[in-house]
Order: C-alpha cells, then structure tokens, then sequence
C-alpha cells in the first residue's frame, strides 16, 4: 500500500514541477512581446506559462524586464 502511495506522490511531483517549469524550455523574445502586446486575448495557458517560466527562470526573467521595457 505505501508504494502506491509513494508512487502517486512521485506523480504528483512531477506534474507540479512540469507545470511550474514549463515543457518548452526558454520563452522567446516573440512570446514575450506576444505577452505584453496581445496579453488580453491571449489564452490562460499561454499566459500561465509565461508567469510560471518568468517566476523559476532568471535568464528568461532578464529578457521580459527587457522586453517590457523596450
């Protein structure tokens, strides 16, 4: 019983971490500008996955600052 337990914990954190990281690695300068320019008509996921990337991604996180700022 407890490795059924453990396996759906193991699960469970690996769906998080695939959500909070994202499955496309790094955004592109075209995603960010997508994001500030369309971002009202943009879908939840799309929008979701720019926030989550940009909250775990420092490198990606520099260019948004950038990018927003341009």
């Amino acid at each position: 019983m407890w490795m059924i337990l453990v396996a759906l914990a193991a699960y469970g954190v690996f769906r998080i971490s695939r959500e909070i990281i994202g499955d496309q690695g790094h955004l592109t300068d075209e995603d960010i500008r997508e994001y500030k320019y369309k971002r009202r008509s943009l879908s939840e996921n799309f929008q979701r996955r720019i926030t989550n990337h940009i909250g775990v991604c420092d490198q990606c996180r520099d260019r948004f600052t950038d990018v927003m700022n341009e």
